[in-house]
């Protein structure tokens, strides 16, 4: 990874150190750039408007469903309202209910028979049943059609005390009774729920209960209706019912019915809240797919739909847009690079000839000309790079030419300089005619002269320890002392972690200098000079030189500290303070300080603050 990040970078060095690169970035982060920005604005916007359609759909779908399913309740709860009010069963109801055993044997066969053709109109119902008070039940079962063995037969005689048979003596309104398995079918794998209305005698008003209608429907009666709407949309998924009591009623998976849904949601990792839309992942047996689900609720039931659809097959068509978007995008990003490098690799054919003239010329070939004969910008730098290339020949020349002339000047300038050691000799022969003469302090200033000299004109930028500037200091102040008549005194103050640290050379004389020239001007005694060295930091060395000479005004300070070259060039003798501070910005660069303070009739101070130098010559961080 780190290796490929790394060509990556290189790549786009690369890039950067050539025009045509440059040219090419640009278009590509002022048209592509856009263009793709635009093309993902309006995939996603079509991504959006798509998945809206869709869980439209989905929706649609599942209120469809839902008045499926109440169409086909209604259907039968019209047939149960047809045997409520049939004046003929009402009547063999009650002769089952309050006549004697022959009546109740008559009615049997007759109300049964009744029963068989109301239950044969229809193909969903498993079987009409009457459950009447007495614990007698007369029933047409479609799946055994036997008048004895059906699925009532379970409860024996004890109909009246089951749950449904309460629910529905307790209301005059349709029961819905939830789906379950019936399992007294054997090996006929039935799931059934039941419609179920109290009857009573119509004709008379009278309100007694006479028995309980029972119509009990096939589930597929459920899962046809809830699965019809989903036909039309592309086979993809399935819808099932759950009750009030999120107890499943119907489901593709029979084995579900009767379970809680939470045990088919938990099972599949699918977690739902009203009306909302979320990705799952289908069970084993439907290859672990990625589904949406939505969920809606029929007031009319009180039943919840929900739909189950493969994600993948409905964004299908989605999915085909989403790769004809990313091909065209991908085919435009190659075709515009492609123009953006030949047309850039076009427009810097020339510049490219240029640079390889103007590199030939670097190296030292002055002969070479461009020949580009375009009429754009170009050809006008061609034209100027030639007659730049003739200029700078003629400038060569005469430098050349200025070299030599100046050669000769020094050469003869050196054949006129005075030996430095015919200096050095000449002294020490006064000295020594001083010392015959008993002129023993003529003697001890020639010698300090002396020792000026040679320390001045040899080497001035070396290096030196600052014990030894301070000794050259000494020698110097000492001659200052003798001209000036003794009417100063100058301390040096040098800590011991310094001594052996190092400056530059000639560094502060200009300094003490300064201060004899100026600070102490027209003084006759009593005037000190205060130089002290001493260990800022680590790595820096602090120097303040003090005299209680006259000082100076605002505007005078103001002008030493900018540094005026000719006013202090007038006022100084030597190098003069304004070449000590170049010579501090080129030595030390920006690693040193220096400040002047100054008051008037009271004196003046200087504090420099300078980098250690190392054994070599540069600088200690």
């Amino acid at each position: 990874m780190n290796r490929m990040i790394g060509l990556i970078r290189g790549m786009f060095k690369g890039y950067k150190r050539s025009l045509k690169g440059k040219l090419v970035l640009s278009f590509l982060f002022t048209a592509i750039l856009p263009l793709m920005v635009v093309q993902f604005i309006v995939y996603t916007s079509t991504a959006r408007s798509m998945q809206h359609k869709i869980n439209e759909l989905l929706e649609g779908n599942l209120i469809q469903a839902a008045r499926s399913v109440d169409r086909e309740i209604a259907s039968y709860n019209d047939l149960l309202y047809q045997i409520f009010t049939d004046e003929d069963i009402t009547q063999l109801t009650l002769k089952m209910t309050y006549g004697s055993d022959n009546e109740q044997i008559i009615s049997f066969g007759k109300l049964r028979e009744k029963l068989g053709v109301l239950a044969n109109s229809k193909d969903g119902i498993s079987n009409i049943s009457i459950l009447m008070p007495n614990e007698l039940v007369v029933c047409y079962d479609k799946i055994t059609g036997l008048a004895t063995q059906h699925y009532w037969a379970k409860f024996g005689g004890q109909i009246t005390d089951t749950e449904f048979y309460k629910q529905a003596g307790q209301t005059d309104q349709t029961v819905i009774l939830p789906t379950e398995y019936a399992d007294q079918y054997g090996e006929k794998s039935t799931h059934l729920f039941h419609l179920a209305k109290r009857m009573f005698d119509i004709g008379r008003q009278n309100k007694n209960t006479i028995g309980v209608i029972v119509l009990s429907l096939k589930e597929e009666v459920l899962s046809e209706a809830v699965n019809y709407a989903n036909m039309h949309i592309n086979g993809s998924g399935f819808n099932y019912i759950v009750d009030h009591n999120q107890t499943v009623i119907s489901f593709p998976e029979k084995t579900l019915i009767g379970e809680p849904e939470t045990n088919f949601l938990n099972q599949h990792a699918i977690k739902l809240t009203n009306g909302s839309t979320v990705s799952s992942v289908w069970a084993e047996r439907w290859n672990k797919k990625p589904v949406l689900v939505n969920k809606q609720t029929d007031s009319t039931l009180g039943w919840s739909f929900v739909n189950v659809t493969d994600k993948k097959e409905m964004f299908r068509e989605m999915q085909s847009h989403q790769r004809l978007y990313l091909m065209i995008g991908v085919l435009t990003i190659v075709f515009s690079l492609l123009l953006a490098v030949y047309f850039s690799g076009k427009f810097t054919h020339s510049l490219r000839t240029i640079v390889r003239a103007m590199t030939s010329a670097k190296r030292g070939n002055l002969d070479i000309q461009l020949n580009i004969h375009t009429e754009d910008e170009i050809a006008i730098i061609s034209s100027s790079f030639n007659s730049m290339i003739g200029q700078i020949k003629e400038l060569v020349e005469d430098v050349k030419f200025a070299a030599r002339q100046q050669k000769d000047a020094e050469i003869k300038a050196l054949e006129a300089q005075i030996n430095p050691h015919f200096l050095y000799n000449t002294l020490d022969t006064i000295n020594w005619i001083a010392i015959e003469n008993e002129q023993y302090k003529i003697s001890h200033m020639l010698k300090n002269l002396a020792q000026i000299l040679r320390y001045t004109i040899s080497q001035s930028n070396e290096i030196v320890p600052i014990r030894k500037e301070m000794e050259w200091l000494r020698q110097y102040i000492y001659l200052q002392q003798i001209r000036f008549e003794h009417s100063f005194e100058c301390v040096l103050e040098v800590e011991e972690a310094v001594v052996d640290c190092k400056i530059y050379k000639l560094l502060l004389q200009p300094f003490i200098e300064n201060a004899i020239l100026h600070g102490l001007s027209g003084c006759r005694t009593g005037g000190l000079i205060t130089v002290t060295v001493g260990g800022y930091t680590s790595s820096c060395i602090q120097i303040r030189i003090t005299d209680n000479g006259r000082g100076m005004t605002p505007e005078q300070l103001a002008q030493v500290l900018n540094c005026k070259e000719q006013t202090v060039k007038k006022k100084a003798g030597g190098l003069g303070i304004h070449n000590v501070f170049t010579r501090l910005r080129l030595y030390y660069g920006q690693d040193c300080r220096w400040n002047i303070t100054s008051q008037l009739g009271e004196g003046t101070q200087v504090l420099l603050e300078i980098p250690q130098c190392s054994e070599e010559g540069g600088l200690t961080k």
